[in-house]
């Protein structure tokens, strides 16, 4: 029924050597709830908060998150009861609940995050959905936009030159899964519906591995619902909350060990690998296929290593497939950065030189973002790697994700949590569980922690990061919503108005309405002469209406300055210039 060993010896070994500790797991939570808090503020002596987004929500978001936490886990710690008993929780209970999240997740998504679009992964995840719900690989672009595109702002998108069309440079299974839902008016119910499905898979997972363990089911459905990360990014449109579900149900049939259900996991393999990044789920699967190998198994080893050879190259194919879609004429030479590996070659050469500070502030808004003892007791569990190959192939995913991505891209961006973790967040769970059998007789006090600081997180800790994130997509929704009522054919905004004000730069890969947005850094000589062009109405946008995100981030340069320089030159042009506030 599961990969575990026959043979618990070593489980029962390590299991009385940590409860012989006497309270040292109580006493090490502490320290860890106390360390975690103490050196997000120390960070924050040297990380100023303009430095970019992944300092500036450790300033005003994590390191209050985490010195809360730790209070609220030294109250919890405060004479716990060794007589208290878990309640079991059956299917039909998991069941129930992932239904309650998937309707607080597709609350949330209008209620709490304004029904918008923050980051360009999100703002791209929307754009590619659009094009493909009209039955198209990409969005043709009208003759006057083939040579100034950069001023729509293409981030992300494939590069060309001239360009002819356009389609974000992501794999196209997460947009696509939004055209499906946007067939009925829902593509926001992707994220919600992958949270859901992410809690059912990993109920199955906890049967698999501890089928008669009574108070498991419990324990994992709490750390996955009290698990902030998990609720707001399930609200968004990013590619987060698949990559959590398809790697469950991937390793839910893993664990049935049977031939029809490895290639069913090679499916679900194929789609998780193709939902944004090629990267993300195979660094998940990497681990289990040495498992099976270090274990002998080579039947089922050659099995995945042909499948995942097959569905990488089928993937790494794709952008060498679309990238001439979106080129003016078939023959001009492909751009730098089309194929994956010329895109990591770029990002190798480039590699930003704030990495480990950067590193540091994601493991601190990780913990900050998940129920308060997820991380500790995950450590615990994966502190045995040497007992279970299945710990250690959990444990090494996680582990080969963020050196990974340390490496190649330490800055996260947007996004709740540690975003690149996201998909090994049933990892965490699962490990954290193996945490939770090695506590021994300890296992009594901890009853009482689980229930207290589930308490804590869901009256303390949740309802301040729900208005946190409201606060964060807030200003921008109102930003982008005034945007879009100005009386003009163009507004102009440029990257360095406010914090983020690049990603306000949005528009419908069609190009329907009005006012189209432009980027002020792209608009050279060439491209005001074009726009201009029959005297539309140009609107520059000033420091009033970014007035939101201004007071929310607190730094940034003067939009009305900036506009100073190019007025003249669109007015020359023969634009009709008005300035908006």
């Amino acid at each position: 029924m599961t990969t575990l060993p026959q043979d618990t010896k070593p489980r029962e070994d390590a299991a009385e050597a940590l409860a012989s500790a006497g309270p040292s797991a109580k006493n090490g939570l502490m320290r860890f709830a106390i360390g975690a808090a103490g050196i997000a503020f120390f960070q924050a002596l040297t990380f100023r908060p303009f430095s970019n987004v992944s300092a500036f929500v450790l300033h005003r978001q994590d390191r209050w998150l985490l010195l809360a936490a730790a209070v609220l886990v030294l109250l919890s710690c405060i004479r716990p009861s060794e007589r208290l008993r878990l309640p079991a929780v059956h299917r039909r209970t998991w069941l129930m609940a992932a239904l309650a999240v998937l309707v607080v997740t597709s609350a949330g998504h209008f209620l709490l995050l304004s029904g918008y679009d923050l980051s360009r992964d999100e703002q791209m995840a929307t754009f590619d959905a659009t094009v493909f719900g009209q039955g198209h690989l990409v969005a043709p672009l009208p003759p006057l936009w083939r040579d100034h595109s950069d001023a729509l702002n293409t981030l992300f998108l494939y590069p060309a030159q001239p360009r002819g069309a356009w389609i974000s440079s992501y794999l196209p299974i997460n947009a696509a899964m939004r055209a499906l839902l946007g067939l009925i008016g829902a593509p926001w119910l992707v994220g919600p519906l992958m949270t859901a499905l992410g809690a059912i898979a990993l109920f199955g997972c906890v049967k698999r591995l501890w089928p008669g363990d009574r108070e498991a089911g419990f324990v994992a459905l709490v750390l996955y619902f009290g698990s902030a990360q998990v609720l707001f990014a399930g609200m968004t449109s990013y590619a987060m909350p698949g990559h959590l579900a398809l790697n469950l149900c991937w390793l839910w049939l893993f664990l049935r060990r049977t031939t029809t259900s490895d290639l069913s996991a090679l499916a679900v393999g194929f789609v998780a690998t193709g939902l944004h990044q090629p990267l993300m789920h195979p660094m998940f699967v990497a681990p289990f296929v040495l498992m099976l190998l270090a274990e002998r198994r080579w039947h089922r080893a050659a099995l995945y290593i042909a499948g995942y050879a097959a569905i990488g190259a089928f993937w790494l194919w794709w952008p060498t497939w679309i990238s001439p879609l979106v080129q003016a004429s078939a023959h001009a030479p492909r751009p730098e950065g089309v194929d994956y590996f010329a895109r990591l070659t770029i990002i190798l050469r480039d590699r930003d030189p704030m990495g480990l500070p950067e590193m540091v502030a994601n493991g601190l808004r990780f913990i900050a973002w998940q129920h308060l003892l997820l991380v500790p007791l995950l450590l615990v569990g994966a502190r045995r790697y040497r007992t279970d190959p299945m710990i250690a192939a959990l444990a090494a995913g996680m582990v080969l994700t963020i050196l990974v991505m340390a490496l190649l891209l330490p800055n996260q961006g947007h996004g709740f949590g540690y975003r690149y973790l996201h998909g090994l967040i049933g990892n965490g769970i699962l490990l954290a569980m193996y945490g939770w059998k090695a506590l021994g007789n300890q296992t009594g006090q901890w009853r009482t922690l689980v229930l207290r600081t589930t308490a804590a997180g869901a009256l303390v800790i949740l309802p301040v990061q729900a208005l946190m994130a409201h606060d964060f997509y807030a200003a921008s929704a109102r930003v982008s919503a005034r945007l879009a009522t100005i009386n003009a054919d163009y507004v102009v905004l440029g990257r360095k108005d406010v914090a983020t004000s690049v990603d306000l730069v949005h528009n419908s890969p069609y190009l329907g309405g009005r006012p189209l947005r432009l980027l002020r850094d792209e608009l050279n000589d060439g491209t005001i002469a074009a726009i201009c062009v029959g005297h539309p109405a140009v609107a520059l946008i000033g420091n009033a209406t970014l007035k939101p995100l201004d007071a929310y981030y607190g730094f940034g340069a003067s939009a009305d300055l900036l506009n100073a320089d190019v007025a003249p030159r669109l007015a020359r042009a023969g634009c009709r210039v008005s300035r908006v506030g």
